[in-house]
């Protein structure tokens, strides 16, 4: 089963994102149920078992919403990912100890975010630079909860169903 760990995010104005962000490339959106932020990529493991039992000290952890605000793309000068962006230091403390709950090393370039989009072709510069009256306001909030989730891939997109809360 492939498994990441995850929290859902909650994005406001997203009907205006993509109305404003759709003409200037070609790729897929992300279904609104399945806008997260990753904390950690397991890949594919035969067993969630050992992954939920490690991960049991995050329910005593106290958590806040993270603030969703900015929006950003991945790849230069092709973009390859459009995402709205996260405050960085919270997040960061957060992986770093899942991390070590999972006895693996934290990513070395862990960058806190919500995937809005994967795209194929599209004008870097114009994704970059656009402006509009929704960016300057809060766009959302990540949830505090954390979950093992598994990652279905099909034609249609992933299916997220979670195995367990933190």
């Amino acid at each position: 089963m492939r498994l990441f760990i995850g929290s859902y995010a909650r994005v406001e104005f997203y009907d205006e994102i993509r109305r404003d962000l759709t003409p200037l490339f070609e790729g897929r959106w992300v279904e609104p149920r399945n806008l997260h932020l990753t904390w950690y990529f397991l890949g594919d493991l035969p067993d969630a078992a050992p992954i939920i039992d490690r991960l049991q000290p995050l329910k005593l952890i106290p958590r806040l919403p993270l603030s969703i605000q900015g929006i950003g793309t991945f790849g230069r000068p092709d973009p390859k990912v459009l995402y709205l962006k996260t405050a960085r230091v919270v997040p960061t403390i957060l992986h770093e100890k899942i991390a070590e709950l999972l006895e693996r090393e934290p990513e070395e370039r862990f960058h806190p975010h919500i995937t809005l989009a994967r795209i194929k072709k599209g004008d870097g510069k114009a994704l970059r630079t656009i402006e509009r009256p929704w960016m300057s306001e809060p766009l959302g909030l990540v949830e505090p909860d954390i979950y093992l989730i598994e990652s279905r891939l099909g034609p249609g997109g992933p299916i997220y169903i979670p195995l367990e809360q933190f």
